[in-house]
């Protein structure tokens, strides 16, 4: 009886058809998202792990350089206001000796 409604609504090879294919052992053709499991099991972790560690270093050595500019700057400015309190000191003692 179902099979009667079915043809109806679907032609006859169609449904045939499928049932091949759901009742078979083999599977018609692999999806193309199965294929990228087997890559990603493969070379997942170790792309990941070089991921990891190359963001590791990349962070570490940025951290490293602003550190070492921001010493550098504070060495610049250091040296530009003690330049000027020895100016300053030099106009004071100018004035004072006037």
């Amino acid at each position: 009886m179902t099979l009667r409604i079915l043809s109806t609504v679907f032609p006859r090879t169609a449904l045939f058809r499928c049932q091949r294919r759901l009742f078979s052992s083999q599977t018609a053709r692999e999806t193309p998202q199965l294929e990228n499991i087997g890559f990603i099991r493969a070379y997942g972790k170790p792309v990941a792990t070089i991921f990891l560690w190359s963001a590791l270093t990349y962070m570490s050595l940025q951290a490293m350089w602003s550190k070492l500019y921001f010493d550098e700057v504070r060495l610049e400015t250091e040296a530009k206001i003690d330049k000027l309190n020895e100016e300053l000191d030099r106009i004071e003692s100018a004035d004072t000796s006037s």
